[in-house]
């Protein structure tokens, strides 16, 4: 893809949780790592989508996912870019719901919409930039959500590291 012209992004969405979600890490032999955990449900949701070619990453808080609030992330993203968008996306019901119909045929001319095989998240670099909070405790819902907007603010503008952690996909 080395059209200027042509934009390649990818899209999901996520819940980021509360309590503590624990992937590998380092430590010290024979020291078992500890990090605490909140036992609550609360839970913040997000839209975003990544820029492969420059690493710049699109995010939007999202009270629910539907087709309209995926619609309303669609007009973000499109406000965003220039030229063709080619944007990769899961399978998920709101990514082909009738209701879009009529933005997906107005604005054909920009959007082009490349789906995953069914069942294949790990094909979606997206899924790689939420892990922001793996290994982490949360006092509070608000800090978890000050903590992933100072993390999407960094990677707003293209970047190296977005970039780099997308790239062997």
């Amino acid at each position: 893809m080395n059209d200027p012209d042509i934009q390649l992004w990818c899209e999901d969405e996520v819940h980021f949780q509360r309590h503590s979600s624990l992937i590998r890490m380092w430590a010290p032999k024979r020291q078992q790592p500890r990090v605490l955990s909140a036992s609550t449900r609360e839970k913040v949701g997000y839209f975003g989508a990544l820029d492969l070619k420059t690493g710049c990453l699109l995010t939007e808080e999202a009270a629910t996912f539907n087709a309209e609030a995926f619609g309303d992330f669609l007009h973000s993203l499109l406000q965003h870019t220039q030229g063709k968008t080619h944007l990769i996306l899961d399978n998920v019901s709101w990514h082909k719901a009738q209701e879009l119909t009529d933005f997906f045929t107005g604005n054909r001319d920009r959007l082009v919409r490349v789906f995953l095989p069914p069942y294949s998240p790990e094909l979606n670099p997206m899924e790689r930039v939420w892990r922001v909070t793996h290994n982490r405790y949360f006092e509070s819902t608000n800090k978890l959500k000050k903590a992933l907007s100072s993390q999407f603010a960094k990677w707003e503008r293209p970047n190296v590291a977005l970039r780099a952690l997308c790239a062997s996909i």
